[in-house]
């Protein structure tokens, strides 16, 4: 009796063990995560042991590229946990081995083992440093990443217009503000604006920069309303933008990142991803859910328009004028006079107001470049007056950040400090900033041209009343006296008498990267 009770104890305790380790296993279909800089890499299934972390992964790329990963890649936890790859599968860990191929429909599954995760670890991000491959936020507790939505982006009426855009030409800026809800500053994200104009003979690529809040503001110019594509990353989501129109828009990251990946798109691909409030919120708000018909409906009617024999002819001949003027113009950055004959023969303002405007900020832009090299001397119409001054200044140089250095010819610690500025301006070459030098008129003409030559920058010699108004409005009492400008236009910083170059380092980085 008592060997029979032993043996029932002894199974009892194999079936309790046998269950504990079942249930020490987590077997992950498809995890959810919230953002990739990649689409070479996506999880497939990922198996949790107390043994190992088992990734099921599958690799995309061109037939016959060899699949190498490298030893450094691992799994991070929030809380600082890290799992190291250990083995691999059809994959060569750090070329040590001959690699497995992409194979004829441009896919490879393979295996990933690395260390054992602990199991208060919600969600991980997959780091592999040597092919710069980030995965963030790959989920291990739930199927979505929960990201906060605000309640009046689910239950705002006002977001509910069915009003179209009115079709045809209408040149006119273009204005986006934007907030990717899920975004976190450790995933360096990049963002660009693409689209098409129909005039110019290639895309146009517009950078965005995106804040540390995960917010950002881009402004373009169009003569008529245009589809166009906002890229973060790997993600992409159609924006239909409207001229002399704002937009804002409110990204959910994770469902946006999903609904473009291979193996979770199909899934996401009709959630709602994005929400939408001004110019064109019906169109935007269908295209974030892969509907077109509100945009169907609007290019039927813009056809129609536009297809008027009244219209058709001239906008067919002003478009066959201005291409070859667009194409010159791109690889001139200026407008040749021939050029600016054929633009005042044009039937329609809105193509030439919009071809002129372009050729300006390609100008401006090439003297910005040129002015990293050397200086760039810029003219301010004598007509500009008070508060109009300093956002003239500034208006071309947008998006990036401002020093604004006053200063003149017979200062002696003006001259001093920019010599000790010229180390710092070289550590911070690879940064987009803007350094700007205004001077009145006691810098006399003559002196203040030959002392420009070994000052790389924007410069401008203001009348008396710019620069008196500029000096009372921002305090400048003494000179060398500096403004930062951060890349939202805003000021930053201000300081009568040179500060230190630890100081300008500090406040232009801010400037950038805020």
């Amino acid at each position: 009796m008592k060997n029979i009770c032993g043996w029932i104890c002894l199974l009892c305790l194999c079936f309790l063990s046998l269950q504990a380790q079942a249930g020490r296993k987590k077997v992950l279909e498809y995890p959810g995560f919230v953002w990739a800089n990649t689409s070479e890499i996506e999880f497939k299934r990922m198996i949790l042991t107390e043994e190992q972390t088992q990734v099921d992964a599958v690799m995309y790329g061109k037939p016959g590229t060899p699949l190498v990963i490298s030893s450094q890649a691992m799994l991070k936890g929030a809380n600082g946990a890290v799992a190291r790859l250990r083995e691999a599968d059809k994959i060569s860990i750090d070329g040590v081995t001959e690699p497995e191929v992409i194979g004829e429909d441009g896919r490879l599954e393979v295996t990933l083992s690395f260390a054992p995760l602990q199991s208060d670890v919600h969600e991980v991000d997959f780091v592999e440093p040597e092919m710069g491959w980030n995965i963030f936020g790959i989920q291990l507790s739930r199927k979505e990443p929960y990201i906060y939505v605000p309640n009046f982006l689910t239950s705002d009426t006002s977001m509910d217009s069915n009003e179209l855009p009115e079709p045809g030409l209408s040149e006119g800026k273009a204005v986006v503000n934007g907030y990717i809800l899920g975004y976190d500053s450790k995933m360096a994200l990049l963002g660009e604006l693409v689209y098409e104009d129909g005039l110019f003979p290639q895309p146009w690529t517009l950078p965005v920069k995106i804040r540390q809040d995960g917010s950002f503001h881009l402004e373009t110019e169009l003569y008529q309303p245009v589809l166009t594509s906002l890229k973060l990353g790997e993600a992409s989501l159609s924006l239909f933008l409207v001229p002399d129109e704002e937009l804002t828009v409110y990204i959910h990251l994770p469902r946006l990142s999903m609904s473009c990946s291979h193996l979770l798109g199909r899934h996401y691909e009709k959630k709602e991803k994005a929400w939408f409030d001004g110019a064109a919120e019906t169109i935007n708000r269908e295209l974030s859910v892969g509907n077109k018909s509100a945009l169907e409906a609007y290019q039927a009617v813009e056809k129609d328009l536009m297809e008027r024999p009244e219209i058709a002819g001239k906008l067919k001949a002003d478009s066959e004028k201005v291409k070859p003027v667009c194409e010159r113009l791109l690889a001139a950055s200026s407008l040749t006079s021939d050029d600016v004959k054929i633009l005042r023969t044009l039937e329609f303002p809105e193509i030439r107001t919009y071809v002129e405007t372009v050729a300006q900020a390609l100008q401006l832009n090439a003297a910005r470049v040129v002015s990293t090299k050397e200086a760039v001397v810029a003219s301010l119409d004598t007509q500009v007056a008070g508060a109009d001054i300093l956002p003239r200044i500034i208006a071309p140089h947008k998006g990036r950040a401002i020093l604004i250095d006053f200063w003149a010819t017979w200062c002696g610690p003006c001259r001093k400090s920019m010599q000790v500025m010229l180390p710092l301006k070289k550590t911070l070459a690879s940064k987009d900033i803007v350094y700007i030098y205004l001077t009145g008129p006691s810098s006399p003409e003559s002196i203040w041209k030959a002392a420009l030559s070994k000052m790389t920058g924007v410069h401008y010699r203001l009348t008396d009343a710019q620069w008196k108004y500029l000096c009372s409005s921002y305090g400048v009492t003494g000179i060398p006296a500096y403004l930062i400008i951060s890349h939202d236009g805003k000021l930053q910083a201000r300081y009568v008498g040179f500060p230190g170059v630890d100081v300008l380092q500090e406040d232009l980085l801010r400037a950038v990267e805020e």
